[in-house]
């Protein structure tokens, strides 16, 4: 049987970012281990959630929870468990990452302002992703780090033109 602690865990860093969980649904995707992925997020969570199961079969996805407008999907691969996507952002986020997740409304230079920051700070990013809704639009930068993001990084960040919320990883 498979150790699913490390999706206990993705669910607790979830909770973090979403601290209301009403009206949260969580679809499990997994044909295989449907009740043990399904009572490691519910933990990891912390809240009472609707579970449902897919009818199909989906190679590394285990999971997807949708809280409000906000969408994140559990995977799994031979090394690790991971978020593999926040809303249409793809990434690949472990509990133990260190980093920042940078929600704005799309313009030109984000991936620099935040990127400067974090070197002002001698912060190092080992990946970084950023997606969008459109141009213009509702957009969010996952940037991880080798190094924890400080409150004072955080402030700084928050400063940015157009930035909307920024949440630590850890």
């Amino acid at each position: 049987m498979a150790d699913y602690t490390e999706l206990r865990l993705l669910g607790q860093l979830v909770r973090r970012f979403e601290p209301e969980m009403d009206a949260a649904s969580l679809t499990i995707l997994s044909y295989e281990h449907r009740d043990s992925i399904s009572q490691a997020l519910v933990a990891g969570l912390g809240a009472k959630i609707d579970v449902q199961s897919s009818s199909g079969e989906y190679s590394n996805q285990l999971a997807v929870l949708k809280v409000g407008a906000n969408k994140y999907t559990f995977a799994q691969d031979y090394r690790e468990t991971y978020l593999s996507e926040i809303n249409y952002c793809t990434c690949r986020i472990i509990a133990e990452a260190n980093g920042v997740l940078v929600y704005h409304t799309d313009y030109p230079g984000v991936i620099y302002d935040v990127s400067r920051i974090l070197a002002e700070h001698k912060i190092n990013i080992s990946k970084m992703n950023v997606s969008r809704e459109q141009k213009g639009k509702q957009a969010l930068l996952v940037s991880l780090t080798d190094e924890e993001i400080l409150p004072d990084v955080l402030s700084a960040l928050e400063q940015l033109p157009q930035v909307t919320k920024v949440v630590s990883l850890k």
